[in-house]
């Protein structure tokens, strides 16, 4: 782990901390580069430098004729025990003949933020998607918060580098389920 991401570390001490994790991103970039996070390690890892209340993880489920339905409720077998999981049914829309599917779990996340942020000192957001962007300025300038975004460092969008970040590759030693 580098110094940058240890000290940003360091400064969660005590901290009342809530994690909200985006599926579609983090499924996505597991797909891309072959890892992904062990929820069991990350809680363990986060909890030696916050006052850990909370991991909650956004899905989109999909349907039980849906290839990926098995793989996906086995995933969440996994995870259940360290994290509480927030879901909804993944969307079907015919375009151009095909099926597209649809698992946004954003707006899901940006409302438990705004539920929650009066009863956290730190919120952290599992996601690289930009479209989290004003949620750091409700966050900071609103409430009076911080924010920490944690994502793959290929995949974290240019603004949310602008912000407090952790990039997961660069504590994968750590929280790495392969």
């Amino acid at each position: 782990m580098d110094i940058k991401i240890e000290k940003l570390l360091q400064n969660l001490k005590s901290k009342k901390v809530g994690v909200f994790c985006d599926d579609s991103n983090l499924y996505h970039s597991y797909q891309k580069y072959g890892w992904r996070v062990d929820f069991e390690k990350f809680n363990r890892f986060l909890e030696g430098y916050c006052n850990l209340q909370f991991i909650n993880y956004y899905i989109a489920i999909p349907d039980k004729s849906d290839a990926v339905y098995f793989g996906t409720q086995k995933f969440l077998e996994k995870i259940r025990k360290c994290v509480t999981i927030k879901e909804k049914k993944l969307k079907y829309t015919p375009v151009a003949g095909k099926m597209v599917k649809k698992g946004d779990v954003d707006v899901e996340i940006v409302l438990d933020v705004a539920r929650t942020i009066n009863d956290l000192d730190v919120v952290m957001v599992l996601s690289g998607d930009s479209d989290f962007y004003e949620l750091k300025n409700y966050v900071l300038n609103d409430k009076g918060k911080n924010i920490i975004f944690v994502g793959y460092e290929e995949n974290m969008a240019w603004e949310l580098r602008q912000c407090w970040h952790i990039y997961l590759n660069r504590i994968k030693e750590e929280i790495s389920g392969q």
